[in-house]
């Protein structure tokens, strides 16, 4: 008698399905919209990688029209994962202190909860797009000259954090960047000091986050992977 082998889900699947059911539930729980929100922000910030990995095949088959098609759609949707940083300020309305004086924190099993969930979600969501930046670093940038993958990554940074700036104030999406009439009106209407700060912090921070993640896990990877 024969048995049909029996097809063994990813881990990631697990852990994704896994994340998915313990935000349902939470909302549920807490009526805190947070828990879908990020779930939605998280499939954004996974957009980038999908579209970096039909970049690689595109490349392949030297089909370079499709190539930078898909690379202007990647710059377009990255913001989406480093802007996750920001959800934590629906976390505000949150107490994690009580006003006791044996207890510093709050024992609200919920609220600590909700502060883990929505770290993990934007820990995945940010590692998701330096992922796809990675992708785009070693099959495309590795190539240029030096000068000009620096320039290339200064000019993406600042860019990714003016997006970042986009999405959470002006509340536009990658989408809307079609629509060139709302951007340009948008943009020209809300561009201030503040904007240019927070621009290049969320730039700073999108580097930090880029590098980091390059140094202490793409490097190994690449060393040990050609043992």
């Amino acid at each position: 008698m024969f048995y049909k082998k029996r097809r063994r889900l990813n881990p990631l699947t697990y852990g994704f399905l896994t994340y998915l059911l313990s935000s349902v539930i939470l909302y549920i729980v807490t009526k805190r919209t947070i828990h879908i929100m990020i779930l939605w922000n998280l499939i954004l910030s996974c957009v980038p990688v999908v579209l970096a990995a039909l970049m690689y095949h595109a490349a392949k088959s030297k089909d370079w029209a499709r190539v930078w098609l898909l690379g202007f759609l990647w710059m377009i949707f990255f913001p989406n994962a480093p802007y996750m940083i920001t959800d934590f300020i629906h976390l505000q309305h949150l107490s994690f202190y009580t006003a006791t004086q044996h207890a510093t924190y709050t024992g609200d099993l919920l609220t600590w909860f909700s502060l883990f969930q929505v770290g993990i979600g934007v820990f995945i969501g940010t590692s998701m797009g330096m992922f796809s930046l990675w992708m785009i670093h070693q099959r495309f940038l590795i190539h240029l000259n030096v000068v000009i993958r620096r320039t290339f990554f200064f000019v993406f940074f600042l860019l990714s954090g003016y997006g970042m700036y986009i999405g959470r104030f002006l509340r536009l999406n990658s989408w809307d960047l079609f629509n060139l009439s709302k951007v340009t009106n948008y943009l020209t209407d809300h561009f201030t000091a503040f904007t240019l700060t927070f621009t290049l912090v969320a730039a700073g921070y999108t580097f930090l986050a880029y590098w980091t993640l390059f140094l202490l896990l793409f490097i190994p990877l690449n060393i040990y992977g050609k043992r």
